[in-house]
This record gives C-alpha cells, structure tokens and sequence, in this order.
C-alpha cells in the first residue's frame, strides 16, 4: 500500500472536477469566465483545498496568462503578469507582510487590478483573505468571491480509491475505544470566530457506525477529519502504511499543549501564508523564532528548510483549531 502510494505525483486535486471544488459557487465563477461579469474575482481557500485546480481551469477557459507568486514575489512580479488580456495571478497572500510598511505592494497591486482591461481571476488563502478583509479594502477592487471546498466525502473517497491502486483491510474499531472522529467547528459571535465541538464517528445515511461498511466509516472519518479538503485528506491518507486501516487511526498532528499566544500568531502568519520565509518571521515576530518552529517541527506541523517554512498538510485543521482558539485573526 506505501509503495502505491509513493508512486502518485499529482498534486492532491487533479481529477477532481472544479464544479465539485466551487459547490454552489461554481455559477458566479461561470459568468466571469463567459464574461456575464467580467469584473475581478477572488478564489478563496484553504491550504491545499484545490485553489489550484481552479485557477488552472480558469486560465485555460480564458486562455490566460498565469502565474503563481510565491515567497518573496512582490508588485513587479505581478505587474509583469497584468496585461492587456485576461490573466490569473495565483498566491496573492504573498503580496502583504503583518509589518508596518508591509502592505505597500498589496495596494499597488489591488489597484492595477482594479484598473485592468481584461478579466482577472485571483487566488488567495481564505485565512489571508480574512484578515485582509478586516484590515484593508480588498473587496473593493476584487468584489466577487467564490470558496474552494469543501468537498463531499463520496468523491473524496472516489479520488482515493482511483488514485490509490492497492487499498488496505478497512476495520471497525475496537468496542470502548476512542470513537470521536474530529472536531467540527461552528461559527459563533462576529467575525470567522468559531468553537469546537468534538463529534462521534458519522455516516452518511444515519446508521449506527457499528453496523455501517467499514471502508465507509473510515472515509466518512477521512472526510471529517480533513472537513472536505481534498489534499488535507490526500495527506492524511497516505499518512496510512499499515495493511489495514481503522477510523481512528485518522487523524492530525497534535500541537504541543503549551502553545502560547506568540506560538499561537507564529502558526497563525504560516497557515495563511503556506509557504513563507524565514526572514518574513523573523521581521514580524522578532526574537523566538527558532524556538517556535522547532517547536512546531516536533509537532509535525511545519517541514524548515534553510530559508523558507513550510505548513504540512495534515497539521492544516490542527493549525485551524489552534489558532482560532487563540482568536487570532
């Protein structure tokens, strides 16, 4: 099942259908691209939810210019991608840093799309999205939003069960062991602010999980686990490498109990980052750095390179949980 499972290349969304990525935002995706509302578009979502199979579908519908802006990409390199045609710029929350002075190139490039002749499709990290929602007008110059994810558990467990030729022995937990399958997080009070709520292993249909099909169980708990991101569940799934696998053997990365506030806003910067630089950190957060990605890295949240950190995908709903519990924006 490992050896399978090593042998796959693409990235977590390819196959899936970006209808079933957008939900019932695929219609005011639809009239952008056939120029009904030809006006900036924003495609929001979290990490490794399949923002790039989207933006991958607009720039071939449109026949567009694209480029995908990564760590240390400023205004000039979106500049160069904003043409007299239709372009899309993926990785726009690059463009910003939480710094004074660290907003400069996001302006500029708000405004030349603002400004742009053709249609421009955008993507964003809905956690960058938010918080540059509270703190500056991005909504203005890119008003139509459409949400990537989440993504039904049935073609999760088509994308796994087409991907992954070999699959293991699917089985019910032990009776008395820990049933919970995730935390479910609901909004409460202003904002994107949520709460917790620990949950029993669910089925679609209702049933009792004791007498449901195993290999539904745990999907339904992959589903869960990963609340529909289809590389969060990818990478959970390959996380797999027994000859057989249990419903509660889904699940994240733990973060260490003693995240503080700094950790908790440090984890907060790479979950709406992704990928960032150490350098940017270390600007915004001062000393400690080192010892809150070491930190991290324990955890198995974060891979550290020299220059650059990187969120793993399956510490994405550990991160989610953590930080929102912090109420970090």
């Amino acid at each position: 099942m490992t050896e399978s499972r090593s042998d796959a290349k693409q990235r977590p969304e390819d196959g899936v259908d970006p209808g079933a990525l957008l939900g019932d935002d695929h219609d005011a995706f639809e009239a952008v691209l056939t120029g009904d509302d030809p006006g900036p578009l924003a495609v929001v979502g979290q990490p490794y939810s399949g923002r790039h199979r989207v933006l991958d579908a607009a720039a071939e519908r449109l026949d567009a210019a694209q480029v995908e802006l990564g760590p240390g990409d400023g205004i000039e390199t979106a500049r160069r991608a904003l043409g007299d045609g239709p372009v899309v710029v993926g990785g726009c929350q690059h463009l910003y840093r939480r710094a004074v002075g660290g907003f400069d190139a996001l302006e500029l490039f708000l405004d030349a799309v603002a400004a742009a002749e053709g249609p421009v499709v955008t993507g964003w990290n809905c956690y960058a999205w938010t918080y540059l929602t509270a703190v500056r007008a991005v909504k203005r110059a890119v008003p139509t939003r459409v949400a990537v994810g989440p993504v039904a558990t049935a073609a999760i467990a088509e994308l796994i069960l087409g991907r992954y030729g070999q699959m293991p022995s699917f089985l019910t937990d032990d009776p008395g062991s820990d049933r919970l399958v995730t935390v479910r997080r609901y909004p409460v009070g202003w904002g994107d602010w949520t709460v917790s709520i620990p949950l029993p292993v669910p089925t679609s249909d209702g049933s009792d999980p004791d007498s449901a099909d195993p290999q539904d169980v745990v999907f339904e708990r992959l589903a869960a686990t990963a609340e529909g991101n289809v590389g969060v569940a990818t990478a959970l799934w390959e996380g797999q490498s027994g000859a057989a696998v249990r419903p509660s053997d889904i699940a994240p990365p733990e973060a260490s109990s003693n995240l503080d506030r700094e950790a908790a806003f440090c984890l907060r910067i790479i979950l709406s980052k992704e990928r960032v630089e150490r350098a940017e950190l270390d600007a915004v957060l001062g000393g400690g750095v080192d010892r809150l990605l070491a930190q991290f890295r324990r955890d198995g949240l974060v891979t550290v390179e020299e220059a650059t950190v990187t969120l793993e995908p399956t510490a994405v709903p550990t991160a989610v949980d953590a930080t929102d519990r912090g109420r970090i924006l």
